[in-house]
């Protein structure tokens, strides 16, 4: 059961992150976040370690987006011509 558990987890966080990153540039709030789980999966229970890791992916992926818009635009000529 744990196992299934940490699958469904697993599951609804891949996709929380990749839909966070979809959001570029307004990004979502925290509530919408948690609504999201939610409509994703009604069942699942949304634990206080589950809200400080959407705090965290709230925090780096935009960031790790940002950085890798000015890397991309930085270095645009050089992969343009590989």
């Amino acid at each position: 059961m744990f196992d299934l558990n940490k699958e469904v987890k697993e599951k609804l966080f891949n996709g929380l992150a990749d839909w966070i990153i979809d959001k570029e540039p307004n990004y979502p709030s925290f509530a919408e976040c948690k609504l999201w789980i939610r409509k994703e999966n009604s069942q699942y229970i949304i634990t206080k370690n589950d809200e400080k890791e959407i705090l965290m992916y709230l925090t780096y992926l935009p960031m790790s987006q940002q950085m890798n818009n000015v890397l991309y635009a930085k270095y645009l000529d050089q992969i343009l011509t590989k």
